[in-house]
């Protein structure tokens, strides 16, 4: 019986091993990036008069993993060991976390910023 290594990520164990900053910047970078490429399509879906729940779940998991993801490979990042392969795995862990609370939660949220709206302009 073969036993799972996280140690290893497929692919990528040589470059996240030299490099583990390199997982920082894509904690920061890819949410982003995402987002702005969600936000067009889901902008296109809109002109279409089509709303798409995963659109908005997508958004939410892009933006919570910016702001949370971050946070929490940085502080990873400068309190262990600085391997990028483990950072990695960390950082999909939150984002598929996310995923699953934005899923669930989309509605909530989109009322938690419809009531927000509503305040601020009274």
């Amino acid at each position: 019986m073969k036993v799972y290594s996280f140690n290893t990520l497929p692919g990528y164990e040589g470059l996240l091993t030299e490099k583990p900053e390199i997982v920082l910047f894509g904690a920061m970078l890819l949410p982003l990036g995402m987002a702005i490429v969600i936000s067009c399509i889901g902008w296109l879906f809109r002109k279409l008069k089509l709303n798409l729940y995963i659109i908005q779940a997508l958004l939410y998991t892009m933006l919570f993993a910016f702001f949370f993801g971050t946070v929490a490979v940085l502080i990873l990042y400068f309190i262990t060991d600085k391997n990028g392969v483990k950072l990695s795995y960390c950082w999909l862990a939150i984002v598929t976390g996310m995923f699953f609370f934005s899923i669930i939660n989309t509605r909530s949220i989109n009322k938690m910023f419809t009531d927000w709206s509503h305040t601020i302009k009274n």
